[in-house]
């Protein structure tokens, strides 16, 4: 076996070098522990000093925050969408206090739109209008519901709605042409004050609503006054209404201040003299805008007497019938004795050419106006449930 080597002044020298660049090393990690020791301390201070920080929106009482709320969402007749923007549900996902004080507002869910089109979607939109329903206390409740799914697939929205139907201010089924209503002695909306429906046919039961006095029906059903309240209206919105059905509905509007109808010219006029003393402003329209067999009616005026009118919108083709459309008019002013809106009065022709500005909010669809500048995909999520793990943020 050989001798171990000597070592050499050179491998001496390489030792010592090693030594004493550990100890260097070893002051320098002394040195970088302790500006790393000082950095947590200042960190913590610093953590500690930002959680005792309260923003000052936080410090707001939970009764102004809200106000706020409530004041955030669209003013009715414009429903908010359950999910989106300018949603109740939005505000439930910017920290958990501004959560509970948003579940805690019955005001921001007694007023919700739903377009129930999808079964598989069905169960989480049920859940979403239930949420809303149950957060709204006992607010007087606006609801817009439309749907194309069949009667079967709707058991459960059908007995919700008709559970709540005491606490009915504004409802909105008109996009929903197949609802059967419920029947029995009476059906009964005490605080009814606005209806939208597909049709008047499925009431089988005379409506209570001694509030209602706003109605838009999609197509009309003659029925007796007594089952549905038409001399309480002051608004009346009718799609499609054929000549006999309009016959019978002048005879019942005794309160009318707007009427907007939309003629199908069918059947035969038979109605006698009829004043409506209120009728300020008086719409009627062709719903057929394309030539037809169909004669055109005539004497849609003559026997109305309208005293409050002011403002009068009749389509062209509606007056074609009269053997002299201007005398019409002017038989039915020089009768009525009604002041007419002044930018009306320069020429009487303007009242079958002239489109008046719908000025009753309750009329306006603002889902479709709001729409216009949105696309359809948009429109089919905003139905979607917020997940439940976006609120448990703190700041």
């Amino acid at each position: 076996m050989a001798p171990p080597a000597l070592d050499t002044s050179r491998e001496r020298a390489a030792r010592a070098a090693d030594r004493s660049r550990i100890a260097d090393i070893e002051a320098q990690l002394l040195e970088l522990e302790r500006s790393l020791s000082s950095l947590k301390e200042e960190r913590d201070t610093i953590r500690a000093r930002l959680a005792a920080y309260t923003y000052p929106v936080l410090t707001l009482p939970n009764e102004t925050v809200s106000e706020i709320f409530v004041h955030f969402l669209p003013a009715f007749p414009r429903y908010p969408q359950p999910i989106g923007l300018l949603s109740p549900y939005l505000l439930c996902q910017i920290c958990r206090k501004w959560r509970d004080i948003a579940f805690s507002t019955p005001a921001l869910w007694s007023v919700m739109s739903l377009s129930l089109n999808k079964v598989e979607r069905l169960p989480q939109q049920l859940r979403c209008l239930k949420t809303a329903i149950e957060c709204s206390g006992s607010c007087r409740l606006s609801l817009k519901l439309g749907t194309r799914l069949s009667n079967s697939q709707l058991v459960e929205l059908r007995r919700m709605l008709i559970d709540h139907f005491h606490r009915m201010e504004y409802l909105d089924l008109s996009l929903w042409p197949l609802f059967k209503f419920p029947t029995g002695a009476e059906l009964s909306l005490p605080f009814l004050r606005g209806l939208k429906l597909a049709s008047v046919g499925e009431l089988a039961t005379p409506l209570v609503a001694p509030l209602l006095q706003h109605a838009v029906l999609q197509s009309f059903d003659i029925l007796p006054s007594s089952i549905f309240p038409w001399y309480q209206l002051t608004v009346i919105d009718v799609h499609w209404i054929d000549l006999d059905e309009y016959s019978y509905l002048m005879n019942q509007l005794v309160n009318v201040v707007y009427c907007q109808l939309r003629i199908y010219p069918t059947g035969n006029l038979s109605f006698g003299d009829v004043t409506l003393a209120h009728l300020e402003t008086f719409i009627l329209e062709n719903h057929i805008h394309y030539p037809t067999s169909h004669s055109t009616p005539s004497g849609l005026l003559a026997t109305l007497t309208l005293p409050a009118l002011r403002r009068l919108q009749i389509t062209k083709t509606l007056l074609a019938g009269e053997a002299d459309p201007i005398n019409s008019l002017a038989s039915l002013f020089a009768r009525s004795g009604c002041k007419l809106h002044p930018k009306y009065q320069e020429t009487w022709t303007s009242f079958m050419f002239h489109s008046l500005d719908i000025t009753e909010p309750f009329l306006i669809d603002w889902e479709d106006v709001e729409s216009s500048d949105s696309d359809d995909e948009s429109d089919e999520d905003s139905d979607d449930e917020p997940e439940s793990d976006s609120t448990d943020s703190e700041d």
